[in-house]
């Protein structure tokens, strides 16, 4: 976890932080007229994006994701909202790099964040589809708590649009981006000293915490939502008020701070 902190000192993954912001936000803006919930979300081809910067500049792919998605919100989605969007960003490219090197290699694969082997192509889908949850749930607990929506409508559109996103474009782009980074030396294992990064922890507990928090979340979610709330799950336009409102947030809370615990532990 430390090294979310001190890559602040290092002035080449300051550069790559803007440098993820910028590319995410350009890349977010061309589709922010194809609204699927408006002025919430919209259909995010550039939601692939999170996952290979936090795979390959770890921390900095992680805060760049976040700032790039908030400056993406200035142009027409802006709300209290975007404070959810920030962290479930951040999230989105921080768990896969945390539980990649959780996630045991077969003999003669190497931990390098790249996709050269089948076993490698399975724990790239792992980690995509862990951290696109963690984002869907973050980000529609926030709405529902802020009463702005629903949780199950945005919870379900933005964990399939990442998810999908993700694996159909990652598997192509990780590797020739891996090995421009790789050639340049600007992974982040590269530029930032060994006594700044965190040791992944030995604990299985803590992958685990993250992998059962956010699906946890999402399930808990969903069925608080439609059995106790009485929500429908297409429907954004009537958030649930006072007591439904509140049954949900309570539920999903227990599970949303199991995976961050065991996010920042791993």
């Amino acid at each position: 976890m430390k090294e979310i902190v001190r890559m602040w000192k290092y002035s080449t993954m300051v550069a790559i932080t803007v440098m993820c912001a910028g590319i995410y936000m350009l890349f977010l803006l061309p589709t922010k007229s194809i609204a699927i919930i408006p002025g919430i979300t919209e259909i995010r081809p550039a939601s692939f994006l999170p996952v290979i910067f936090g795979l390959l500049f770890g921390p900095a792919g992680a805060w760049g994701s976040a700032i790039g998605n908030l400056g993406g919100d200035l142009f027409g989605t802006l709300s209290p909202g975007s404070a959810f969007g920030f962290v479930g960003n951040f999230l989105h490219a921080y768990i896969p790099y945390k539980l990649w090197y959780h996630i045991k290699q077969r003999h003669g694969d190497d931990r390098a964040p790249t996709i050269n082997s089948p076993w490698k192509l399975a724990t790239f889908g792992i980690v995509s589809i862990v951290s696109s949850i963690a984002c869907a749930v973050t980000i529609a607990w926030g709405l529902n708590l802020l009463s702005i929506t629903s949780f199950p409508a945005p919870a379900i559109l933005i964990a399939l649009n990442n998810t999908v996103t993700t694996l159909l474009f990652g598997p192509v782009l990780l590797p020739v981006l891996y090995k421009t980074a790789n050639k340049f030396e600007l992974l982040w294992t590269d530029l930032m000293h060994p006594k700044d990064i965190s040791r992944p922890s030995a604990d299985k507990l803590y992958p685990f915490m993250v992998i059962t928090g956010s699906t946890g979340a999402f399930l808990s979610g969903l069925a608080s939502a439609c059995f106790i709330a009485r929500e429908a799950v297409y429907d954004w336009q009537h958030p649930v008020q006072g007591i439904g409102s509140i049954a949900v947030t309570l539920i999903v809370l227990p599970f949303l701070a199991i995976m961050i615990y065991g996010t920042f532990k791993s």
